[in-house]
């Protein structure tokens, strides 16, 4: 399994756009992939805190993408930065993609010096408290109920 940053890797953003649109396409926000590749290429253009991961078993096909984005959810300033965006093929789920994605996103934002991330999921509370997450408030998004959790990075 490779891991790919899509900011040096741009010829993946195509298949990510696609990841994301097959499994989010019913909600507003991803209903339509060229849109989808636009945020993409936007957010992994430039020199930002802001990048995607892209996992390949075979240097060819993204089956997995995790991003820290920031300002997810731009309603409170303090939570600048946020995990999302993390999807895994169905047929490669249960295999520890999506865990070797966010442990690298979360590696490369304590290198930026950020001091925590955020991220809000409708159905893996459990999933990230084992991890260090804790819970912070509950909202409803995108017509969805989730949970907005934190995890700080300050060692």
């Amino acid at each position: 399994m490779q891991i790919a940053d899509l900011n040096q890797q741009p010829d993946y953003a195509p298949q990510t756009a696609q990841l994301l649109h097959a499994e989010w396409s019913h909600l507003p926000a991803w209903s339509h992939q060229p849109t989808i590749l636009e945020r993409l290429k936007q957010r992994n253009q430039t020199a930002s805190a802001e990048f995607t991961f892209v996992a390949t078993p075979d240097g060819e096909t993204v089956i997995a993408t995790c991003s820290v984005i920031r300002y997810e959810l731009d309603d409170i300033a303090a939570r600048e930065y946020w995990i999302g965006e993390v999807v895994t093929d169905k047929k490669f789920r249960g295999q520890g993609v999506a865990k070797a994605l966010i442990q690298r996103a979360i590696a490369r934002a304590r290198q930026q010096q950020i001091g925590e991330l955020w991220l809000y999921t409708p159905d893996q509370q459990a999933y990230y408290q084992r991890s260090g997450w804790q819970a912070v408030e509950q909202r409803h998004i995108a017509g969805e109920d989730v949970t907005v959790m934190v995890l700080p990075l300050a060692q």
